[in-house]
This record gives C-alpha cells, structure tokens and sequence, in this order.
C-alpha cells in the first residue's frame, strides 16, 4: 500500500491527549479539496455549476475506524501517519473516499462530500452539478455512497451505534450543552460552520455533561479520554449569530488492555440543533477510551460508578 498523504503531527494537530480529532478532520478536509483540484483540474474557489453558483464541496458524513488498543492518542507530537487515499463519485454531485493509514489495516477514515451552493445563506443548502469539473479521473460509482443511508437510518434512530450488551449508563436521559457561535473562530471562508469545528462542539458538550456527575469523575479519565470509532452525519448549517443545543446521551463499559490492563470504554450519542428554528444539523456517535491502571483514582470511580 502506498502512501498519498503523510500528515507530520506538531502542536497544531495535538490535542489534551496526543492527536486531536478535530486537526485530523482539518487535515484530511484540505487533503480532499486539494486531490478535487487535481483531479478536476480546477481551484476549489472557482467551481461552478451552470448557473455560475459557487459550489462548496461540503462534507455530509465522517467516519473514524480503529480500535480500542489503539485510538488516536497512540499518535503523538513528531510523528509521521502516511496514508493512502481512494475517491469516487456518484453522479457527480457524491464523492467518497478513504485515507487508509498504512501498516494498519484497522485504521482508516472515510469521508462523503456533496456539492451545495449556499441559496438562502448558511440556513439553506441546495445541492447542484459541477460544470467546470472533469470527472474523468474519478471512478464512477453505480449507486450513491451508502454513507448518505446511513445518515438517513441515524436520522431515524437518534444513533448511529447501537449500545454494547455490557455499557452502563452513564447518567439518564439527555443533557443539553448550549453554544453561542463564534463567527471570528468558528466560520470559515464561506461563512459556513467549519465541518471540523462541529468536533469541538461535540467534545466541549460531552465534558460538560461528565463533569457535572453527582460522582466527580476524575480529570485523569476527562483528560485521557480519546477517541477510537466515530460517524458523524452533517444536514444542514448555522448562521455565525446562532446558537447551537448541543444534546448527549453516555454510557460506559470496561475492556481489558494489552497495554494499561484495562480501559474505560466511554459511548456518546450527540444531536445537534440549531436553537433559531430548532433544524437538527448534526447527529454523531462516538467510542473513546481512556486507561484505567489498577489501584488508580480511575478505577476506583469506575467501580463505584458501576457497582
């Protein structure tokens, strides 16, 4: 397997706990747009459709697949990650592809794109057809990407992974984290929600809700946490003035480790709405563990959390 994109960790792409999910998502998006420019022989500001609308080609699914012995954390500052990349198209509206990290064949992450022009701003996103994009490089598949079925059955079910026989919950129901917008941070060039930011706002809800348990969870485990499998689902965006209701479901089960003899291993499902109009815009379900050293403040609250 050879290698199509190497990504050199520094600070920029490191997070708490080693390589941060959101940098990835950044790093892989700009690998995307630049292989489209390539290949369809176009910059990415100057695609067209054939009304001579701007076309974005936004993503509307992630996936990050690895497993618990080795989630993002295992990559850290200095190192390189090579990974080989596929790309396809449907139609010509649907992209997808995988960067694949070679030498490990359980590591990967697939993303899906659609072309949109923005029709009424940030709150109203058309679909169209590149008209100035040459496709003929780009195998074409027979049907569309099952990731768009996939949204669509996650859109029914509030989730994308079912529980594992053995989690716990967590704590009941729902808790709501609310997020005003930052339009200097948060926006990017189209005055879109960046798709990578939407991470953060998952993570910033997520440590919400855990640190406001009625069993102080430690900060070794917030800390430590990181993630392992993920799908996340984009339908639509926000306005740089709005606030998002960012809404977390958890729950927990331990695994044993190789490495740590036993892991804490954390689900989250997360649904967010735009609070102007209540659309939901994001629905994602997340894996992520942290170590849990026997003896440690970890494992202590684990077992009373559980017991």
């Amino acid at each position: 397997m050879t290698s199509d994109f190497v990504l050199e960790l520094g600070m920029p792409h490191l997070g708490r706990n080693n390589l941060s999910e959101n940098a990835l998502f950044k790093a892989i998006g700009n690998d995307r747009w630049r292989t489209i420019e390539e290949i369809g022989g176009v910059p990415t500001g100057l695609i067209r459709d054939d009304a001579d609308s701007r076309l974005y080609a936004t993503f509307f699914f992630l996936e990050v697949h690895s497993t618990p012995e080795h989630p993002l954390a295992a990559h850290g500052e200095n190192q390189s990650m090579s990974f080989s990349t596929d790309l396809s198209h449907f139609d010509k509206v649907y992209l997808d592809g995988h960067h694949r990290l070679v030498g490990d064949t359980d590591f990967w992450v697939r993303s899906s794109n659609v072309f949109i022009y923005q029709e009424r701003g940030p709150s109203k996103l058309s679909m169209s057809i590149p008209a100035n994009v040459d496709f003929a490089g780009v195998p074409a598949l027979s049907a569309p990407p099952d990731s768009l079925s996939l949204c669509r059955l996650a859109r029914t079910n509030g989730t994308f992974f079912e529980p594992e026989p053995d989690d716990i919950g967590i704590f009941e129901g729902v808790r709501e984290y609310r997020y005003q917008l930052d339009p200097d941070r948060d926006m990017n060039g189209a005055g879109l929600v960046y798709f990578a930011n939407f991470i953060a706002f998952l993570d910033r809800a997520e440590r919400g809700a855990l640190v406001d348990l009625k069993l102080p969870i430690p900060e070794t485990v917030l800390d430590a946490r990181s993630t392992y499998r993920r799908r996340i689902g984009y339908f639509g965006n926000a306005q740089a003035t709005d606030t998002l209701r960012v809404l977390v479901r958890a729950r927990m089960r331990s695994l044993p480790s190789q490495r740590f003899g036993r892991l804490i291993d954390l689900g989250f499902d997360y649904r967010i709405l735009r609070s102007s109009d209540d659309k939901e815009i994001v629905i994602s379900s997340c894996r992520k563990v942290s170590p849990m050293e026997a003896g440690s403040a970890d494992e202590a609250w684990f077992q009373q959390m559980t017991s």
